[in-house]
């Protein structure tokens, strides 16, 4: 939980659809795409510290990594689901005390208990650049690199990479997932980017930025119901 005197009280009006945790479920391709562009280390643990359904955590145990996941609330049965564990509060995480970690999440972005969390992502990421060994990569939307307030982030911890998604997710609320069905991955809204960060990168001035590509149209057809077309 977030301390009550970081919250400003901001709880959505009637009728906003928006999770008031800010729970929103990428697909997994998401996350096979950065390892396709961004050859992950075997020899390391993935935590995701927001997992929800560990769909980041199956997508890169997938690719044969160890892989596991925390959060708030327990919303799936995956088998790398750890428990719950509030990543911004006092206590560490035994997986988090590991020597060699890296850290790939889709974080909040702006709510938490139906308040407005101002500057949510970015204490979810100082968070992980403190704890992770190796990597932190945050999935987050393309406008977050553009801010004012995260110039100082960004000067302090710059990226060792940046890694645009071309083809734009869909990321429906987690407890409208079963009532939209199929619709539910129908219609990307935002673009979205991989923010990666080296913890044992030597520091640099500029971040490179790197497009990846949309899927092939016989997959992006598949999950909207339509047939795949050359």
């Amino acid at each position: 939980m977030i301390a009550r005197t970081d919250l400003e009280l901001a709880s959505s009006p009637a009728g906003n659809a928006r999770h008031p945790w800010d729970w929103y479920v990428e697909e997994q391709w998401v996350t096979h795409a950065l390892c396709d562009v961004l050859p992950m280390e075997p020899d390391v643990t993935y935590l995701d510290p927001f997992a929800g359904r560990c769909h980041i955590p199956d997508a890169l145990a997938d690719r044969g990594l160890t892989a596991f996941g925390t959060d708030l609330f327990e919303r799936g049965d995956s088998p790398r689901f750890l428990g719950t564990h509030d990543f911004l509060g006092d206590q560490i995480h035994m997986l988090e005390a590991m020597p060699g970690l890296s850290i790939v999440m889709n974080p909040p972005f702006s709510y938490q208990n139906g308040c407005l969390v101002r500057g949510l992502a970015e204490k979810c990421i100082r968070r992980a650049l403190s704890i992770a060994t190796h990597r932190v990569c945050a999935l987050l939307p393309i406008k977050w690199l553009a801010s004012a307030g995260r110039f100082r982030l960004f000067t302090e911890h710059m990226p060792s990479g940046i890694y645009v998604l071309s083809e734009r997710p869909s990321m429906p609320p987690g407890d409208q997932i079963a009532a939209l069905g199929e619709a539910a991955y129908a219609h990307g809204k935002v673009d979205y980017v991989w923010i990666v960060w080296d913890r044992r990168s030597a520091p640099r001035d500029f971040a490179p930025t790197y497009w990846i590509a949309p899927r092939e149209k016989p997959a992006r057809n598949a999950r909207r119901g339509m047939p795949g077309r050359d």
